[in-house]
């Protein structure tokens, strides 16, 4: 069944609505965007210029009679992409949040998205005009052709639509796709109500504060960049500032550059982007930074980590910035975005788990006997596990842990799937009809009527707070323990400093499922052949002293090599297909590269 086959035509509602309320009042900003990254290119829109732009693009697809319709946004990141949705919501379509399809791989996921949404229009930035019709050529003769609408600064600097513009808002809202980091992309369905609640429950854990300012260089395509900042602030009534996250990448001090000079209170990142600065921001940038006014920073969408964070912390602390602005945060798009986070202003908390016990579902914190491991440091590498809490969680919401195989929830203090119940769950997925029963429906054994999300999160409740340990579908299990990869993961990144990305999984041995671990190798294939065996040697002694396995193989290629979504995460059952079908890229030395020991 079509989810989208019971729309409905409302008045203007949740967020929509709030647009026109703070439009119709005193003119305030409501984005700034740092069209180069810095504040030299800054372009401030008030509330009145995102609604008035707005009705550009609704009276473009009004003309176009398709109210009730899906539309397909893919422009790049900025105040054109805002416009946008909100136009296509004064229009009474159904977005569906994307990307510009430029480059292979990227190209790819569009037109599956394409596929499976089946738009009437796609929103585009002018400098695609010329490749649509290539585009359009090459989507399967089963999907009807979109039309294309292509903006720029021209397109919303002309004159003013003729007459009033009919704000005509219709359900769903949006079509939000996965990342795909465990299969292929999925539509998922979301209300105005799913989006309303999901600010709610946010607002809940942050509290009100009249000098609030926002800082975002997220993928506005992406759950956590889309409802998580730029909805988030316009139920709120505060500015934010917004970057590409091309440029956050290139350099990651204009994130925190951002921060200084703009007063920001309030941030997001997922765990990769502390990483990224702590690594590459110099001794010079770090004098420039004042961090001493951010309260919130938001950081999700991957598992979080205890060694980034401290990490971080020594890096910045010195620059104002304090541990307890941190929220370690859960959720997923199947649940709008949030599920729980560390209540604003309370410590961190991490728990030290004996590791050997949580391979096999057990809580049990560990009793090191010395200062050291109490405070945080491995004096047993291998045997200690340093989960971080995602805090509580959200207000009106459910969370229990349920034993994948029996359905039944688990007892206190053991490991189990994260299901959830509450108003941010999402309608579904878009024309998948068994798979939205099984995983927006489940019902515990024995538990009666009541319905719940399956994450295929794993993890547990521990003193009312939620604590994550992986993907149900990403465990490694060998001889019978449930190995979790991304400590794996973290372990061969911390091996050997030529180290970049990497992604571990099992494939099938003759003693059973055997570990694999593919990694980037930052440097060419001459350097990997004169020092591959120091990089090799490193990465198998940090495993298996750490883990208590070695690695049947270790898979070098080049950066890059590794595939990722795009909100940063590894996509390990991506990694896992290409290297058993022999497509996974390969770092490999020439022959006369080799030294001549090993020739």
């Amino acid at each position: 069944m079509d989810h989208i086959a019971g729309r409905t035509r409302t008045s203007l509602p949740g967020l929509p609505g709030i647009l026109r309320e703070r439009a119709a009042g005193p003119r305030r900003t409501a984005f700034r965007f740092l069209a180069d990254g810095t504040g030299d290119e800054a372009v401030d829109w008030t509330y009145h210029e995102v609604y008035e732009h707005a009705g550009r693009i609704a009276a473009d697809l009004l003309d176009r009679e398709l109210t009730g319709r899906r539309v397909v946004l893919a422009l790049d990141p900025g105040l054109h992409y805002i416009a946008a949705l909100f136009g296509i919501f004064r229009a009474g379509a159904t977005a569906v949040p994307s990307f510009p399809p430029t480059g292979k791989r990227a190209v790819a996921r569009f037109a599956s998205i394409v596929v499976d949404s089946t738009p009437d229009v796609i929103i585009a930035d002018r400098r695609l005009e010329g490749r649509a019709a290539q585009f359009t050529a090459e989507l399967p003769d089963t999907v009807r052709p979109p039309q294309w609408l292509f903006v720029d600064d021209a397109y919303f600097g002309g004159p003013a639509p003729a007459g009033t513009i009919p704000d005509a808002v219709s359900e769903p809202a949006l079509l939000q796709y996965t990342s795909g980091s465990t299969g292929d992309p999925k539509g998922i369905v979301l209300t105005h109500e799913n989006l309303v609640s999901n600010c709610r429950a946010l607002e809940a854990n942050m509290g009100y504060e009249a000098d609030r300012v926002g800082c975002t260089w997220l993928p506005p395509y992406h759950d956590m960049g889309l409802m998580g900042t730029i909805m988030l602030a316009v139920h709120g009534g505060w500015p934010l500032v917004l970057m590409s996250p091309a440029h956050f990448v290139q350099q990651p001090y204009r994130w925190l550059k951002a921060i200084t000079d703009h007063k920001v209170t309030i941030s997001v990142g997922p765990n990769f982007a502390f990483d990224m600065c702590t690594s590459s921001i110099t001794d010079d940038e770090l004098e420039t930074l004042d961090l001493s006014t951010l309260r919130q920073v938001f950081c999700g969408s991957e598992p979080v980590s205890r060694v980034t964070l401290d990490r971080f912390r020594e890096r910045f602390g010195p620059r104002g910035y304090d541990e307890t602005s941190l929220i370690p945060c859960y959720g997923l798009a199947e649940a709008t975005l949030y599920v729980s986070g560390k209540p604003t202003g309370t410590p961190l908390r991490t728990e030290l788990l004996d590791k050997e016990a949580l391979e096999n579902g057990i809580v049990r914190r560990f009793e090191p006997g010395d200062a050291q491991a109490a405070a945080g440091q491995d004096a047993a590498p291998g045997r200690v596990a340093h989960i971080v809490s995602c805090g509580t969680v959200a207000d009106g919401h459910q969370v229990t842990v349920v034993d994948p195989e029996t359905l039944l929830p688990v007892p206190a203090g053991r490991v189990g799937e994260i299901w959830v119940n509450g108003p941010n769950v999402a309608h579904g997925y878009l024309g998948r009809t068994e798979l939205t029963a099984a995983t927006f429906t489940a019902r515990t054994a024995g538990g009666g009527a009541e319905t719940h999300l399956r994450t295929g999160d794993l993890g547990f409740l521990l003193d009312g707070e939620l604590f994550i340990t992986g993907r149900l579908k990403d465990l490694v299990v060998i001889a019978g323990r449930n190995l979790y990869p991304q400590d794996i993961e973290l372990s061969v990144r911390q091996a050997h400093e030529k180290v970049r990305g990497c992604a571990a999984f099992s494939v099938p041995g003759e003693q059973g499922e055997e570990l694999v671990v593919a990694a980037e190798y930052r440097g060419t294939a001459r350097q990997l052949a004169a020092e591959g065996a120091a990089v090799l040697e490193a990465v198998i002694a940090a495993v298996t002293a750490e883990h208590g396995v070695r690695p049947a193989d270790v898979h070098f290629g080049p950066v890059g090599a590794i595939p990722m979504t795009t909100s940063g995460k590894v996509r390990r059952d991506a990694t896992r297909k290409a290297y058993v079908q022999g497509t996974l890229k390969k770092l490999a030395p020439a022959a006369d590269d080799m030294p001549q020991a090993v020739r």
